[in-house]
């Protein structure tokens, strides 16, 4: 049986690094958020930043974690280029937590998700591969920027089976994490790094992989390269490998370290924290989980459970932005139907999430209302709300451009006469019992009019004027 674990390093979003009072924030120039502390300087002292403590706290609560009386920080030993005090400040011997599990759904089964530990550490810096990749690059650069900013690592049991079960993981787990409010996926990164064991064999380490489809492929390749080397009659060793994607395929690193030989030392220019505090003030303080605002939607707002789901699970910015419509449209149930399904369809078609597009709740409002004063069509809402979403003009400036207003009834009939002369054929097959054949001229209409007639009202009077031809 395949055994995978999974080590996540989850970037919190904190206002300042972990152990200076340095931005932590993207910038475009490097090295430009750094000081004496982040920057490893001989001499720099660092000092807590509290917030991260308390956010990863809440990572503790939702992944039902046993919370340490308190915890200390320890030097993990190791030369590279972006640790230029050789060493990095993390956790070792009293992380913040153990012992936690998350649940999962694997094709309507639930399983439980050991969780062995989460603990606090600062990141490095960025090393960028100048001229190739990590095994073949000419030489490399180092931004700074990112040194010390906090990572919370979250550490699962050995209890995947499959890399589907990975990715409904890190899907879920992501989700969570930012309805919590502790990552913001828009300016957070994530990375993962992927232990993969087969029978008869040793753990393969895969490092640093920072998308699904990259843990997808990482996975499937070093489950049938591990079978390839035991079926051959070779041993598999205990590796750190690194990711290609190019290639879709694992590299040799290293062979894998002992836990002893990153020489841990307890970090001597920190002292231990009580957490009792911390905890007490996490707790008071911890937002809605999902589970609780599904529940909550189905009851406040009488969703169905399926909608409710759906708007929970795909973007925690999607129940902000329902919950801000809702205060300007009645019709929950409406709204709701709208978001989960053309904009959702909309998005992924662009490509979008709901940060990157210019939706706005008050234009999509006045959209539905468009709709239900019968000044466009519902059909007609279909297409607009393609192009709202892919240029972000509102659909009602949109209606104005285009001239898209509702045809009055004169128009409408003007419209069938074209029709009906232009498929004899189509009126014959109506006229001899073929009733469906009307969906067919309806459909016309819409075409020569752009849907800016009204469907039920041609409906009446194609019927009419076909009963009277």
């Amino acid at each position: 049986m395949v055994k995978i674990g999974l080590e996540i390093h989850v970037q919190l979003n904190t206002r300042t690094k972990l152990f200076c009072s340095c931005k932590n924030e993207a910038s475009k120039k490097p090295n430009v958020n750094t000081c004496p502390i982040c920057l490893g300087m001989p001499g720099s002292k660092p000092l807590i930043n509290e917030e991260a403590i308390k956010k990863a706290i809440k990572i503790g609560l939702m992944l039902n974690l046993n919370f340490s009386k308190k915890m200390f920080f320890s030097r993990k030993s190791y030369f590279y280029p972006d640790l230029s005090k050789n060493y990095q400040i993390t956790q070792y011997e009293l992380p913040v937590g153990t012992q936690g599990y998350f649940l999962i759904n694997v094709k309507g089964r639930i399983k439980k998700i050991r969780i062995r530990r989460i603990h606090i550490e600062e990141d490095p810096a960025q090393i960028i591969h100048v001229g190739g990749s990590i095994t073949n690059a000419e030489y490399v650069l180092l931004d700074y920027n990112r040194s010390g900013v906090p990572l919370c690592e979250i550490v699962t049991e050995p209890d995947f089976e499959s890399s589907e079960e990975v990715i409904i993981f890190m899907k879920k787990l992501l989700s969570y994490l930012q309805h919590i409010k502790v990552f913001d996926i828009r300016k957070c990164k994530w990375r993962c790094d992927v232990n993969v064991s087969i029978p008869k064999g040793n753990r393969s380490e895969i490092k640093n992989v920072g998308s699904f489809k990259g843990i997808k492929s990482a996975i499937n390749y070093e489950i049938i390269r591990q079978e390839s080397l035991i079926n051959k009659g070779f041993e598999v060793k205990r590796e750190t490998r690194h990711f290609n994607a190019s290639t879709n395929t694992t590299e040799l690193l290293r062979t894998k370290e002992e836990e002893i030989d990153y020489g841990y030392i307890f970090e001597p220019d920190l002292t231990s924290f009580e957490l009792s505090s911390y905890i007490k003030d996490s707790e008071d303080n911890m937002p809605e989980l999902p589970e609780e605002i599904i529940k909550r939607l189905i009851k406040e707002y009488k969703l169905s459970k399926n909608n409710a789901e759906i708007l929970v699970q795909k973007d925690p910015l999607f129940v902000e932005f329902f919950e801000k419509c809702s205060k300007m449209y009645e019709n929950k149930k409406k709204l709701s139907n709208w978001i989960v399904g053309d904009l959702f369809k909309c998005l992924n078609f662009q490509e979008k999430s709901l940060f990157e597009s210019k939706i706005k709740p008050n234009d999509f409002v006045d959209f539905l209302n468009l709709m239900d004063s019968k000044k466009i069509t519902e059909r007609l809402g279909k297409e607009l709300i393609k192009e709202y979403v892919e240029k972000g003009i509102p659909p009602r400036q949109l209606m104005n451009r285009k001239n898209l207003n509702l045809l009055s009834k004169k128009e409408i009939l003007n419209v069938i006469e074209k029709v009906i002369k232009e498929n004899p054929k189509s009126v014959k097959d109506y006229q001899e019992g073929k009733k469906i054949v009307i969906d067919f001229l309806i459909g016309e209409v819409m075409k020569k009019t752009r849907a800016t007639a009204d469907p039920k009202i041609t409906r009446e009077l194609l019927e009419k004027k076909l009963k009277n031809k």
